[in-house]
């Protein structure tokens, strides 16, 4: 009876972990979760918000993504400007836009390198997949794409600055 108990309870605790989340170091859902939350936590309030962007991702190399090829050609004074186009689409654009998923239900599918995806569902049901790009082991992002809605760094463009 008591070997029973313990391979039922093994078999309930395999269903009930999700498999997809196991291919996703905890870490990184650790910061996507708590990013997500703080983001949502900060809407409404800009101050706020720039200090989870600078928090959670790194600006510079968002820029310089960003940019493209222009950023080669960029003085000190181009490149300042296009780091604060990021923060600004970050915090006026990309924010209140994700706001629809709030407190949403996210799912982890993968993780690949400096990538990991997964599927958020919002509010409504809708779901869309979502892939978070890290810079190195911190938690910080780089970008973060979502089907049907496009990429930071698709948002930012890649135009030169006059």
């Amino acid at each position: 009876m008591k070997i029973i108990n313990i391979v039922l309870s093994l078999q309930l605790s395999l269903f009930l972990a999700s498999p997809a989340n196991a291919d996703v170091s905890g870490s990184r859902q650790s910061c996507i979760l708590e990013a997500m939350s703080a983001g949502a936590a900060a809407l409404g309030n800009a101050a706020e918000l720039v200090t989870l962007y600078q928090r959670y991702f790194d600006g510079d190399k968002v820029a310089q993504l960003a940019a493209g090829n222009y950023w080669n050609q960029y003085d000190d004074a181009k490149k300042d400007a296009q780091r604060s186009r990021v923060q600004k689409v970050v915090v006026q654009r990309v924010a209140p836009s994700l706001s629809r998923y709030k407190g949403s239900e996210v799912r982890f599918t993968g993780e690949s390198g400096m990538k990991v995806r997964g599927v958020v569902k919002a509010r409504d049901g809708e779901r869309r997949k979502i892939t978070w790009f890290f810079d190195g082991s911190d938690c910080k992002f780089i970008n973060v794409s979502i089907d049907g809605l496009g990429s930071l760094i698709g948002l930012v463009g890649k135009e030169p600055l006059k």
